[in-house]
């Protein structure tokens, strides 16, 4: 739990509000007391949503709804008022901790604990899905586990922002490595998504990895669609049971009430003692502390939080009184609360009615079907959508990108420091005097940061300048990764990696050198490209490949079959760096001479959102979530001539992190730059905050900001929802902004070449901006890439490419 900011309110309806639990795209769950002394997790959305007539229609049918949820396993909504100018409600208040966290911290379940587990899983989905209400989002981290059983939380509303400006067409709803591949294709699902997601689930509590492994969200995606699951490490009592409910088609899956009946059957549960592991029971009793502790919450100044602000009036009427005086202390783990999750309800009542949940491609295996005969497992009928929640104590959070109140953001700190927020650096560590934070108006260094308010921007126009099309070529496979220099462009694909001239004829044969599923990022170097695959062997080497003639110069495999490379970030000196999945470890850096083709190190980073390599220097950059909260991450130097050991490292609230074998930090000579809230620059050397600049509308809350690239002329592009903007990278001066018709998003390509930005909205429209002012030099628009994935741009030679699917198209610079 964290500390209320200046504008958070220190009173709901009913509640004295005693600090934050969590924040989402919808709004903030905070910890609620009420007057008889009901502890509750208060759920409030964003003002702006308020203003939204249907969002209301359609908060206040689901809150209906998710009133009707109650099971063992789930936490009942037990108040709201949806007609406040600023809607809420409450649920029931459970202490834990996130499934997902505690395997990471403590390891994988038992078979014992997996059975309760199991059985706990499944009567709180019956529950859910005897009120019309599909979960859609079922993961570990909306899983929380407390001492007696666990709970899932997460489970609705969210629906009501579509039509908001917080979702956008073409959007998968779900958690990529345990989404169902119906979820994943884009089409209707039905209460068998959620058996499948809950296979996925307990893969995870089993082994410590999704059962599709690691990697960015495409790869994932590819794989839940069109791979088997990896179930290596299930208890054999469980694993026919698991591997039914991971079936690709949805009518094979089974029904909860199956699952009970095999689990009572086959896998019986322990009857007496403790169900977890003793470091998951102190963990729980630890984090439940915050029950017996629930003084007032000190405001972002130390002071207690006396008057209602402004932004706290909205929320209805309540008692007249003001929370207890005292002091806020920090008990066990970071607490967090799940917030909203998938399913919901229409306008008009539920929505999903009318058929079965449809299978995506990839069905499931004859073995498949064996296992599930064996066990005797059939698919269930159709449920309908609808929409309910639960905020809990714990170390989870949401997936989707949040648009948050006032935050300060915290400075570098080493891996010597003590827990607290305070920056330091590895270098100064140990000197003994406490660390200084930076907040939102100081840097590390004591100076004060730049912020950057943008003027009004110019409107980014796509009719009436189409460009003509230089040329297009369709694959045989779907195309994930690509680079290009004088002559040659390289596409990574599914299958093979392919090699074509500037007018878009074949350069030289295909080559079996790396599958898209698992290494989608590409380093050059010279003429010299680096990737990762999976070749026709089903190894998983790093690949050195002549971009000319398509010749594969060497190849190296992990000295460690548990390390699963992701992609290669990039070349400093004499090292390539690659990102990889290491089993239940987390991912790790590994570290390849380009020269000897030696590994030379590897560094486990536990969680890696993402690697940027710099042009120079001994350091290079990781980016990871912070454990328990999807909204925050940590940015990590590592020195390259110490193996990978760190050197700073910054935490930063709502930060953009892409995933493993992504980059999403730019670097410049002395700074490396990160989204999020703000567009932020840190000093290369010290990780002190150098400036940062907010992008978007600044008349309303910030925009969260995507992956920044840099130009090699001192300025730094990013886009921010549908904004585009082009910052000072010296000072964060914003020079111009722009805005697209639709929202970008941090999935889509971005790129610079030539003074002209090129950017791909979600609608799949490519525009080409001029660099200096942000002016439209043309924009492509077709339907036909509306929604489609994978899609790359890569620009050079006064060309830029475009892929989308099995799609290759060709544009001239001038879009002549």
């Amino acid at each position: 739990m964290q500390p209320l900011d200046a504008g958070d309110p220190t009173r709901i309806g009913p509640y004295a509000i005693l600090g934050v639990l969590g924040s989402g795209g919808m709004g903030k769950v905070y910890l609620g007391r009420s007057t008889g002394g009901r502890t509750v997790a208060v759920k409030a959305v964003r003002p702006e949503l308020a203003d939204d007539a249907g969002f209301r229609v359609r908060f206040r049918n689901e809150v209906e709804a998710a009133k009707s949820v109650s099971g063992a396993f789930t936490a009942a909504v037990v108040d709201a008022d949806t007609e406040a100018p600023v809607p809420w409600f409450a649920t029931a208040f459970i202490a834990g901790i996130s499934l997902g966290d505690a395997v990471t911290r403590y390891g994988p379940l038992p078979e014992t604990a997996l059975r309760t587990l199991s059985a706990g899983l499944t009567e709180a989905i019956a529950a859910i899905h005897r009120t019309g209400i599909i979960h859609r989002d079922l993961k570990p981290a909306n899983v929380l586990l407390a001492l007696d059983g666990p709970y899932v939380i997460d489970f609705g509303i969210t629906r009501a922002t579509e039509g908001t400006a917080l979702t956008t067409a073409g959007t998968v709803m779900g958690s990529p490595g345990f989404m169902s591949p119906e979820q994943a294709s884009g089409i209707r699902v039905g209460p068998e998504t959620d058996m499948f997601s809950l296979g996925a689930t307990l893969v995870f509590a089993a082994t410590g990895r999704s059962p599709f492994g690691d990697g960015p969200t495409p790869a994932l995606l590819y794989r839940v669609v069109s791979t088997d699951p990896d179930i290596t490490g299930v208890p054999d009592s469980l694993r026919d049971m698991i591997s039914a409910c991971l079936s690709k088609e949805p009518a094979r899956r089974p029904t909860t009430q199956q699952i009970s009946d095999y689990l009572a059957h086959n896998a019986p549960a322990p009857t007496t003692g403790g169900w977890l592991p003793p470091a998951y029971t102190d963990a729980i009793v630890a984090a439940s502390n915050v029950m017996t502790h629930m003084g007032a919450v000190p405001g972002p100044a130390g002071h207690l939080n006396q008057g209602q602000p402004e932004y706290a009036q909205g929320y209805g009427p309540g008692p007249n009184t003001t929370p207890p005086h005292g002091s806020y202390p920090q008990y066990g783990p970071t607490a967090q609360s799940g917030v909203m999750g998938m399913g919901g309800m229409g306008p008009n009542g539920p929505a999903g009615m009318g058929g079965p949940g449809m299978g995506g491609p990839g069905g499931g295996t004859g073995g498949k079907l064996s296992r599930r005969a064996l066990i005797g497992l059939v698919g269930g009928g159709v449920v309908l959508l609808g929409g309910g929640t639960a905020a809990a104590l714990a170390m989870s959070g949401d997936d989707k990108k949040p648009n948050p109140g006032p935050t300060t953001g915290n400075g570098p700190t080493s891996p010597a420091s003590s827990g607290g927020s305070g920056p330091t650096t590895a270098a100064n560590s140990s000197s003994g005097a406490p660390p200084s934070t930076p907040d939102s108006s100081t840097t590390g260094g004591g100076q004060s940061p730049t912020f950057s308010d943008p003027n009004t921007p110019p409107q980014l126009t796509i009719g009436g300048n189409q460009p003509v099309t230089a040329w297009t070529q369709q694959t045989t496979d779907e195309i994930w990764g690509t680079a290009v220099n004088k002559d040659v462009l390289l596409l990574i694909g599914t299958e093979k990696t392919h090699g074509l001239n500037m007018q878009g004829q074949t350069k030289w044969p295909d080559v079996d050198c790396g599958s898209g599923t698992v290494g989608i990022m590409t380093a050059l170097d010279g003429n010299t490209v680096y990737c990762s695959g999976l070749n026709g062997k089903g190894d998983e080497p790093v690949f050195a490949i002549d971009i000319e003639t398509g010749h594969v110069l060497w190849q190296v495999l992990p000295d460690d079959h548990n390390w699963s490379p992701q992609g290669v970030a990039g070349v400093l000196g004499n090292q390539v760096f690659v990102t990889a999945n290491i089993n239940v470890q987390g991912d790790g850096v590994m570290a390849v001479d380009k020269n000897t083709h030696a590994i030379l190190w590897k560094a486990n980073t536990q969680r890696i959102g993402s690697l940027t390599v710099p042009a120079k220097g001994n350091l290079i950059f990781v980016g990871a979530k912070t454990p328990g909260d999807d909204n925050s991450g940590t940015i990590t130097a590592l020195d390259v001539t110490q193996k990978g050991k760190e050197a700073w490292h910054f935490d930063q609230k709502y930060a953009t992190l892409g995933s493993a074998g992504e980059s999403f930090f730019a670097c410049t000579d002395k700074f490396v730059i990160l989204g999020g809230e703000k567009l932020t620059a840190l000093d290369m050397v010290t990780g002190n905050r150098a400036w940062q600049a907010r992008i978007g509308n600044p008349d309303s809350s910030p925009s969260i900001c995507d992956g920044p690239i840099v130009d090699g002329k001192g300025r730094v592009f990013v886009t921010a929802d549908e904004y585009l903007a082009a910052v000072d990278a010296t000072n964060g001066k914003v020079l111009w902004q722009a805005k697209a018709p639709n929202q970008f998003s941090i999935s889509n390509p971005f790129t610079v070449a030539d003074d002209t930005v090129y950017c791909v909205d979600y609608k799949g429209t490519l525009y080409a901006i001029d660099a200096n002012n942000g002016a439209t030099k043309w924009a492509y628009s077709n339907a036909l890439l509306a929604g489609q994935s994978p899609t790359t741009l890569t620009a050079g030679n006064g060309k830029v490419f475009y892929t989308a699917g099995h799609a290759v198209m060709a544009f001239n610079s001038n879009g002549k």
